[in-house]
């Protein structure tokens, strides 16, 4: 009867021992994961409730710690991956139907650098004007809508550009103020007229118009950076346009 009892005894130890062994191993587990999982979760939230505040950031932090702005060279050609460097140049010719004089146009490929905008008054200086409006080639400059006239042409230019980066200093310009556009073959200048707010699905803005016009756009937050929905225009009116003598050769 004691030999049983023994047995037992040292049965129920070796069972009690185990279990502590693993509620240790559990333990020290638990007391290691925890704080790890804790620290994910906390990370996690900090990522979601910071996310929408740091996209409110960037545009200025993109100001801060952009680099200096290289301007491009003014020649009639420029590096562009859009199209072979040995592309032709594609030229032709508009008709002055007052003075019966004809003059050169040279129209650009998509990606080419293809004038220099300028209106003091706003702070806008020497901004390169590109051909296309795509991310790449707003990075780059302003942007010139491939959808809108060719610049010289009667009607209505198009260019955009963002507001954290060329385009900053556009909310400046007021009615009155003089800006000049000039390309290697002509020099337009005009006189801003309006300013207008528009949503971005409106676009009679960056339609086809009767008379001689230029209208700058970028994002529009009430004055604040990044993008939105709105849009700022910057409507001018055709004031002289100045032709050049070009070498096509």
């Amino acid at each position: 009867m004691s030999e049983r009892t023994s047995a037992k005894g040292k049965s129920h130890e070796t069972h009690t021992h185990k279990s502590s062994s693993s509620n240790q191993v559990l333990r020290t587990i638990t007391f290691v994961l925890t704080p790890f999982l804790m620290l994910i979760i906390f990370c996690s939230l900090g990522f979601i409730f910071l996310s929408k505040p740091a996209a409110k950031i960037q545009p200025y932090a993109h100001m801060a710690f952009a680099q200096n702005i290289v301007r491009p060279d003014t020649s009639l050609r420029t590096v562009n991956k859009y199209r072979d460097d040995d592309a032709p140049l594609l030229t032709d010719t508009v008709k002055n139907e007052e003075t019966e004089e004809e003059h050169t146009i040279i129209y650009p490929y998509y990606g080419d650098f293809y004038a220099t905008l300028n209106c003091e008054a706003a702070g806008m200086n020497d901004i390169p004007v590109y051909c296309g409006t795509a991310n790449d080639v707003l990075e780059n400059g302003a942007g010139w809508y491939n959808g809108s006239e060719f610049i010289g042409v009667e009607g209505n230019v198009v260019i955009a550009g963002h507001n954290h980066t060329y385009f900053y200093n556009l909310p400046n310009c007021d009615v009155g103020d003089k800006v000049t556009l000039e390309t290697s073959y002509c020099k337009l200048t005009y006189e801003v007229s309006e300013r207008v707010v528009f949503h971005q699905s409106d676009v009679s803005l960056v339609s086809p118009q009767k008379d001689d016009r230029l209208t700058m756009y970028t994002c529009w937050n009430n004055g604040k950076l990044g993008m939105s929905e709105y849009r700022l225009a910057i409507i001018c009116k055709l004031v002289e346009r100045e032709w050049k003598e070009v070498q096509t050769e």
